[in-house]
Parts: C-alpha cells; structure tokens; sequence
C-alpha cells in the first residue's frame, strides 16, 4: 500500500516532533547518569509523612492519564475494523487500576485487606510497568485481537482483580523483591533491568515505524518508551523509599506519561481536527479551481432554468456571443446563441426538457465563412423527483481536432510505411523502461533463433555472449536512461551459441514527468564486416604460419606488461628462444617439414607457459616469451622465470616426428627479469638478445640470463668493430715481419703478421681485433690487403741482393679460405704485384680439415699448381686425422709454441714434438719450430732433427727487416 504524501503543515509538525523528542531523550540520559552519580540522599528524613502524600500526587497523574487513554481507545474501539485500540484499552485499564493499587499500597497509606508497605506497593509497580511495555510492543507490531471491546473492558478488570489478590495475599510465595534497611534485591534490580530493555526495543521500534508512516504521534509514544526505559535505572540501587533516586525516577514517570498524553490526545482529538480543518480548506480550493477551470476550460458551458434563461455561463460562451457573462445570465438562451446554432440545437434542448440525454455534433459555417465542428451534450438537471428543473448545455468546438485527426490518419499511414520497411531491413525490438521486451519483429527472431514467444517478457540478457564487459552496458544504461539516444557496435549470442554482431542504435521515448517510458532498438546485421575485420586484424598482429603473436603485437603485450609492473610493482620477465641448427632441418627436410616443425614448437611453447603469458614468433626460428606478474621479490621472480624456461627447454628438446622421421632439436635461450623500469621494449629486447649470443657461445642448449657486464663487452666488442672498419681506410694496420731460420742461424725467410696502430688505444693485439673481423666479414677485405701487401713485399725483395731468395709466409683464416674468390684473388695479388708464386707461403690451421675437406684440397691444388706452398700451423693441437693429412697437398708443418715452451721441462711434450719431426720426414715434408725464446729449446729441437725456427730468440715481429738475424748462432 502506498504511503500518503505529506501535507506541509503535517511535514513540519513530523519534524518538530523528531526535533523535541531528540532533546527530550538526550536530556533524560544525560539527567539520569548525574543523579545515579550523586550520593544516597534522604529527602523525606525530617518528615515521613510526607513522603506518602508527594507519591500518591505523582502516582495519580499517571493513573489520570492511564484512565483518559483507556476512555479513548474504549471510544475508538467501537468504530468496525479497529483492532488496535482494544488492546489500549485493555492494557492501560490494567495500567490504571495496578498503578493506583500501587499508589495506596505505599508505606504510610491506611490499610486495604492487608498493611500498606514497601514489598507491595512495589509488586504493583512491576506489574504496572510490565502490562505498559507489553501493550506498547503489541501495538508497535500492529496486531489486531479479535472479540468485542466491552469483551477486552471485562478481560482488564479480572486482570486488575487477580494482581489485587496475588498482591493483597500471596505476595510471600513470590521471591523477596525488597529488604528494609538493604533496599531492592538483586531479583528486583534484574527485573528493572528487563523492563530497561523492553522499553528501549519499543521505543526504537516504533521510531523506526514513524520514520516510514510520518505519524507525529508515533514519535511521542516512542519518546515516552525511552524516558520510561531510562527511569527505570532509579529503581535498581535505593535502600529506602524516600531516597532521592525514589522520587527523581517517578518524576521520569510523570513525563513518560505526559507524553503518552500527548500521544493519545493527538491521534484521538488534535489530529481528526487538523483533518477536518484541513478537509475544509482542501474543500474550499477544490471549489477555487473547479471555478477557475470552468472558467478557462476551452468549452462552451451553459445552465439553464426551466423558462430557458441562462442562470450561469462560463467566460468561453460569453465571449462567443460577444457579450459579459452578468449580461449573459437571465437572457433567454435563444436570444444570446449564435444564429447559425439555434436549428441545430433547439430540437435536443426540448429533448432535455422532457427528460432524455441528447449528445451530438453538427457543422455550420461561420460568419467569416469558415466551416466549423461543434459537438454537443445536453443534460437533463432534477432537483427532487422526476420533474425536470433545468438544462445543462456544453459546447465544444472541434474543428482543430477534426483536422488534426485527419492530419494523424495521413501520418499514421506514413508511419506504417516506415515500419514496413524498418521491419523489411532492421532488426527491431522495443523494451518497457525496466528493459523487458514488449515488441520484436520478425528479423529480431531470425537472427537471434528464438521465438518471439521466448523473447517478449524476457530481458537482452537472454542474448548476451559475455564478450563485453559489465562496464559496457552500466554506461549504455547510463546513457539511454537519462534520456539520450546510444549508438554503438554489439556482440549477441544466439539460441544454437552461434555469435552475430549488430550495429545498434537505442532510442528512449520520454513520458509524463522527463524520465523514458520505453526504448527502441533498431539494429543491423554486421557479423561479415567484423568476421573480415578480425580475420585482417589477425592477419595484421598474427604469424600466419604459427598463429601466434608476430612481433607488433608482441611489442604491444610487451608494452602493457611493462605499465601493469610499474603500476603493480610485479616483475616480469622477457625470454628470447632460438632453435639451435634449425637451418640443417630446412635443408635436409626441406621447409615444409621445417614449417610443421615451427608449428609444432609453438604449440609446446603454449603448453609450458601459463595462460597470462605471452609466447610469439619474430620471425624465422626466434620466439618471445613474455612473463607477467612473476613476484615483487626480484629473487623469486627469478627463480620462478627460470623455473618456466627449464620447462621450456624441456619440451623444445622432445622429439619432432617429421614426414615419419624423430628430428631432435634443442633451444637456446636469452632471459632477463624487469619491473617496469624505464627501459623501452627496444632496449629489452636487444638485451634479451644478447643473453642469447652468450647461451649460443657457451654451447647452445641452454638459458643464459642477460649480464650486464656481457653487455659492456659487447658495446666494447661494437666500438672496437666500428673503429676497424675505419682501420684501412685510415691506414691503421701495418705488417710486421718476423724471420724463420735454419739451425746455423741462417734465415730462409719471413712470417707476415698483421698489426693494428690504433691512434687512441695504441698497438691493439691481434686476439682482439682478428676475431671481431671474421665474425663480421671483414677479414674478407683485410685478407686480401694483406695478400697483396706481402706479394708487394716480395716483389720489393727480388730486387735487392741476398734478398730474392726469401720466402713470405701468409696467415689465411678458415672463412677467408672457404671464400668462393680466394683463389682468384692469391691469383691476382700475384699477378699485380709480379711476385714469384714459388716464395708465397699460405699458412692453414687444422680446423679447415674438419669440414668441405674435398673444397679445401682443390683449392689447395689450384693454387699449388701456380707455385704456391702450404703451411699446416699450429700442428698437433687440433684432431687432424692422417689419412686427411696424407691427402692434402701440405709442404710443411709448424710444431705449436705450447709444445716448445715446455720442451725443456716436460718430456711429453718433448715426445711430441720428436714425433712430429718424425711424421714430416716421413712424409717428407718440411718442419718449423715456432715460439723458441731460448737457447736451450734451440739447441734441444736441433738434436730432434728440427731444421728450421722461429720465435723471439731469433727476433721479433717488427715493421723493419733484420737483416743482421743472418749472423746468429
């Protein structure tokens, strides 16, 4: 049942009572914690009397006031359907006559059946306070007792008689509730207590009910609950009746029912007043307005008496006839009417005057020749009986409406067609303003699969896929319910779980008082477009081999994952994973076995990490992994990181069963951790890059995390790479020359060896620079300078005497050697430079025999068929094998300087060194002992049968020749 709106004067009254009642309960709290502060005091110790006397004033106030409640609700119990007061009644009837047994049951008053005393009075008391709170939390929950009043009335006085009896003779079988000279027992002060609490939980109670009912006397029942709950706290502690806590607790009592006076009053006599006095002035506006409205309502309206004078007309008729409305009244109607009206309507007023209702229209042109509606009823006025008094006449002129009628009908039409064709093109739906489908047409249940009897009563959550998030539709809500049209693009699912997406827009359609009473939604299908435009956005951020990430996606994962670990503080971690030797899988096998292998890499990628991370393919054989929220401990980011890459590593390494053949493959990986530093997505994976370069160093198959110290070396390794590009150029690099001499000392000929004079780091070793070249390809370029500055060289020599004979050795590295061009380029350096072929030595290590050995000897051929001889350096530290030797055209062998340096000391080494010399005079070949630095390896190699040297004992590497090296022992 809905709650009557407040009047103002009833609004204000609400809140003056909460206003009071709030005071009055802070104030009664606060009084009761000072007075239960206060020591005893005796205020009747001078006359005793007294005290009788003060206490049955009090008392009969409370009774007055009990016997004026009971009085009203006996009289509002007799009205049909009122239960509620019968329970007043009853109650406070009881309240009265134990609250007056009470009363003269004191100590000090005369005697009824039994002595007056303080046990008594005090029975009657909590009998009293008990029957209040219990009829108070009756009424509170609204229960309605049957039977008749005079019934209840009857009931209240046999109660009254049964405490009399129970007070007046057995009070000694109830339990001690005081002792002279002690006061109340724990019993009585348990008892004061409960009723504390009763009458709290009522007044609460029925605070909570005017809150929602706004019923002023409501609130005062409830304060008067509270005063007596909290008065009840004086009487837990007196020891005499005269204390003060006695009297300061009755007084409590007296504004409790002070206020339930003014409850009872209120509801009983105030409020019907107010009501009737209110009922009067709604009366006496109602009459306002309704002469108000017939004074500007747009109808013409006429009274007529039994002569068909005009006893009233309103402003509309008075106004058409060109006159005022005290000038209309009293002239005959058929003198005041317009001209054209008269034949139209006399007939039906004559009807009236014999009793019968007429209601009709009729058309006239008016005086300025325009065609008019008018419609008309005309009714009948009795006062008593049947006999007719007078004539009620209203005229209503419709033209407008006419016209707007035929107006609508052509719209109406136009309206039709427009919904034929949104029915034949859009899929539609209208909703009432909770969002429950009322209207859908049939291309709605088409691409929906639902029947229209499934769908109408339902709500869009019927078709919602959960592809978008709450947020989504909490803001198209938002939208549309403040009356604001919504446009946008919808994924729906339909009855067989099939989605379908549609284009959607939402239009409210606003009522009454602003807010919308249903929407419209007209739809288009556009699952095509958005099927093609994810199959192009896949095709633009996924590999169309692996269907994983490519690298733009990646980067945007990376992205996101580096702001979700500056924002959560979470680190993460970037793994870059390259398969080892994958090149000899796509030349053995061919690419498409090397695709299903790249195919069947990234599923067990997707099956070892979890589902927040991402694992894509850059391209080739090279993946990224990226791990989010890992741990905001570095340590156990780590740890955790690693954990995944062995599992990584793990799955890589199982078998590939291609074109029925087991391929076994293993991975190498670059790792590091980040926590959303300011490093870009760039830098990490350049890094992550370069732990790979180190896991592929130390041996492949393995993961190696990105040490920041590597990447020194490798800026280091990048700079001085940059620097010797521009070595030649800037002619930096220089040959020196060390000599090679037989046993008497003298010299057979030269070793050429490349120099780099930096002009900043100064001599630069060839440890350094030499690898860096053939990494890069430049030992192609420098090979081939230095070729043809050592032919230079000796084309220099045949000129000079003592010198044509000497011989140049030429250090040529595997890569150089394994060039397509570099027989043609030995060729040409010869050629330009004019010198003997026969005097160019080419030294090789034994790691050209490890691979293309048939290559390596036919270029050896080519070139020794020009003249040119062979050096093996470095022999007996590789894993050459003999039968390779035998087949090389190999003119002479180098013993290593590991050998030499530990000739003296070492007699495997001295072993070696004699077996070597033995190989090379079996094979006839010549051998030369590089790294003599003393003259004890000197004279010991001699007597091996060595027969040519080299080494620092001798002389070392310089830019000029030693000539004098010819005079050495």
């Amino acid at each position: 049942m809905n709650k009557p709106a407040l009047t103002a004067p009833a609004f204000d009254a609400n809140q003056a009572a909460w206003h009071q009642a709030r005071w009055i309960c802070g104030a009664a709290a606060a009084l009761m914690v000072g007075a239960l502060a206060l020591p005893r005091i005796s205020l009747f110790a001078q006359r005793p009397a007294d005290h009788a006397s003060v206490h049955l004033l009090l008392e009969m106030f409370a009774v007055v006031v009990s016997v004026m409640v009971a009085s009203m609700a006996w009289h509002a119990a007799g009205r049909q359907g009122a239960g509620k007061p019968k329970l007043l009644l009853y109650g406070f009837t009881v309240v009265a006559g134990v609250d007056l047994f009470h009363a003269i049951s004191f100590d000090g008053m005369p005697s009824l059946l039994s002595d007056a005393g303080t046990a008594k009075a005090i029975f009657f008391w909590l009998c009293g306070r008990t029957i209040e709170v219990v009829t108070v939390l009756l009424v509170a929950a609204r229960l309605e007792p049957p039977g008749r009043r005079g019934v209840w009335l009857a009931l209240a006085v046999l109660t009254i008689a049964v405490l009399f009896l129970v007070g007046t003779f057995r009070l000694d079988a109830l339990p001690t509730i005081f002792v002279v000279g002690t006061g109340v027992t724990p019993f009585k002060a348990r008892l004061e207590y409960v009723l504390l609490a009763a009458n709290l939980a009522a007044g609460a109670w029925l605070f909570l009910r005017s809150r929602s009912e706004e019923q002023p006397r409501l609130i005062w029942l409830a304060t008067a609950c509270v005063v007596t709950g909290i008065g009840e706290l004086a009487f837990t502690t007196y020891v005499a009746t005269s204390d003060f806590l006695n009297l300061f607790g009755h007084l409590y009592k007296l504004l409790s029912y002070s206020l339930i006076y003014r409850a009872v009053f209120y509801s009983s006599v105030q409020e019907p007043y107010a009501l009737l006095e209110r009922a009067e002035q709604l009366l006496q506006k109602r009459n306002q307005e309704l002469d108000a409205i017939l004074k500007n309502v747009p109808v013409t309206i006429v009274q007529l008496d039994r002569e068909l004078r005009l006893s009233y007309a309103n402003p509309a008729y008075a106004s058409q006839v060109g006159l005022g409305v005290v000038v209309c009244e009293g002239r005959s109607l058929f003198e005041s009417m317009r001209p054209e009206w008269i034949p139209h309507v006399k007939p039906f007023i004559e009807q009236a005057m014999a009793g019968r209702r007429a209601e009709f229209d009729f058309e006239v042109i008016s005086a300025a020749g325009h065609p008019e509606n008018i419609w008309a009823t005309i009714v009948p006025e009795h006062s008593q009986g049947p006999e007719v008094d007078g004539v009620l006449a209203i005229f209503k002129d419709n033209t407008e409406r006419d016209r707007a009628r035929r107006l609508l009908a052509e719209s109406m039409h136009e309206i039709s067609e427009l919904k034929a064709a949104l029915d034949a093109h859009a899929i539609v739906a209208v909703t009432d303003a909770r969002g429950v489908i009322t209207r859908v047409n049939d291309k709605f249940c088409t691409i929906s699969k639902y029947p229209r009897g499934e769908l109408v009563g339902s709500t869009h959550r019927l078709i919602n896929s959960g592809h978008h998030p709450k947020s989504f539709f909490v803001d198209l809500w938002k939208t549309i319910s403040s009356g604001q049209v919504w446009n946008g693009e919808i994924c729906n699912r339909a009855k067989d779980g099939s989605l379908y997406w549609v284009h959607t827009t939402i239009v409210p359609f606003i009522g009454g008082q602003g807010l919308p009473v249903q929407y419209i939604a007209i739809r288009a299908d556009i699952t095509e477009r958005k099927r093609a435009e994810q199959s192009a956005q896949r095709m633009a951020l996924y590999d169309a081999l692996t269907g994983l990430p490519n690298r733009r996606l990646m980067s945007d994962r990376l992205h996101q994952a580096l702001a979700a670990s500056a924002r959560d503080g979470q680190h993460g971690a970037l793994l870059l994973l390259d398969l080892d030797h994958f090149k000899q899988v796509n030349d053995s096998l061919g690419h498409d076995q090397g695709d299903e292998m790249l195919r069947q890499v990234a599923r067990r990628l997707q099956a070892s990490t979890r589902q927040i991370d991402t694992v894509a393919r850059m391209g080739g054989d090279e993946f990224v992994i990226v791990l989010g929220d890992l741990s905001a401990d570095a340590a156990v980011a780590t740890a955790l990181a690693g954990s995944i890459a062995d599992k990584v590593r793990k799955a890589v390494n199982e078998p590939y069963q291609l074109n029925g053949m087991q391929v076994d493959s293993s991975p190498s990986i670059g790792m590091l951790i980040f926590r959303g530093d300011s490093l870009s997505e760039e830098e990490l994976l350049k890094r992550a890059d370069m732990a790979l370069y180190q896991a592929k160093e130390l041996g492949r198959d393995r993961k190696c995390f990105f040490d920041p110290a590597h990447q020194a070396q490798n800026l280091e390794r990048i700079q001085l790479l940059h620097e010797l590009k521009q070595a030649l150029p800037n002619e930096q690099l220089r040959l020196h020359y060390q000599p090679v001499v037989e046993s008497n000392g003298q010299v057979l000929g030269y070793e050429a060896l490349l120099r780099w004079q930096h002009p900043g780091r100064g001599m630069v070793s060839p440890a350094e620079f030499i690898p860096l070249a053939e990494q890069s390809g430049l030992i192609f370029v420098i090979g081939k300078w230095v070729l043809e500055q050592a032919c230079k060289q000796l084309a220099e020599w045949r000129g000079e005497p003592g010198m044509d004979a000497l011989t140049l050795a030429v250090n040529v590295s595997a890569r150089q050697f394994k060039d397509p061009q570099f027989v043609d380029c030995v060729e040409a350096a010869l050629r330009d430079s004019g010198a003997s072929p026969t005097l160019l030595w080419i030294e090789l290590t034994e790691s050209m025999l490890h691979s293309d050995i048939d290559e390596t000897i036919a270029k050896m051929a080519r070139l020794k068929r020009l003249g040119v001889r062979f050096s093996l350096d470095d022999f007996g530290t590789g894993y050459s094998s003999l039968s390779y030797l035998s087949r090389m055209p190999i003119d002479q062998l180098k013993i290593d300087r590991s050998f030499v340096r530990d000739i003296t000391c070492n007699p495997n080494a001295a072993s070696i060194a004699s077996t070597i010399i033995s190989l090379a005079s079996s094979m006839n070949l010549d051998v030369i002992a590089e790294g003599v630095e003393s003259a004890e390896q000197f004279n010991l190699l001699k007597q091996l049968g060595c027969q040519a040297f080299q080494g620092y004992f001798f002389g070392k590497p310089t830019a000029v020749l030693m000539r004098s090296v010819c005079a050495m022992k």
